[in-house]
């Protein structure tokens, strides 16, 4: 066999790997978790008509192949809720429920300030169970850092 030859066979190797990885690329745009199932990508067709991936974290603009043979993994794409996803189903929920738009945001608002309510005060109870003469940050400063005033609590 020739170099000639072998490159040619390689060539295609990887051809085919970028075929397959890109078979399950995404088509419709959006934004994506990606098959590592850590990092994420949003998906656009740019003004020229040309598709955009980005990364978030990472400057560059990057094309379907690039993306779908560097960013492999075991997971399927996943794809993400945008704003207008998100205000789409508001106004579902609220159209089923026979609730105001207003109505249901105040209770989602609700909810969400909750959750808040309760991760603060479990960050509060990771600070106050740090020892004081701790050479990690003082406590104080952690929960600064959070938004926290140990005083209030």
């Amino acid at each position: 066999m020739s170099d000639d030859e072998a490159n040619d066979d390689w060539e295609q190797v990887v051809l085919h790997m970028i075929a397959r990885s890109t078979e399950s690329a995404p088509t419709e745009p959006g934004v994506y978790r990606m098959p590592c199932g850590n990092c994420y990508v949003d998906f656009f067709h740019a003004s020229d008509g040309t598709e955009r991936w980005l990364v978030p974290g990472d400057e560059r603009s990057y094309t379907r192949d690039t993306v779908a043979t560097a960013r492999h993994g075991d997971h399927p794409w996943e794809r993400m809720y945008t704003l207008a996803h998100a205000a789409a189903e508001i106004r579902r929920r609220a159209m089923n429920g026979g609730a105001s738009v207003q109505v249901l945001i105040e209770e989602l608002a609700e909810i969400a300030d909750a959750e808040d309510a309760a991760e603060e005060m479990e960050i509060a109870r990771i600070v106050r169970g740090r020892p004081a003469d701790s050479a990690e940050i003082p406590l104080a400063d952690l929960a600064r850092k959070f938004g926290i005033d140990l005083d209030e609590l």
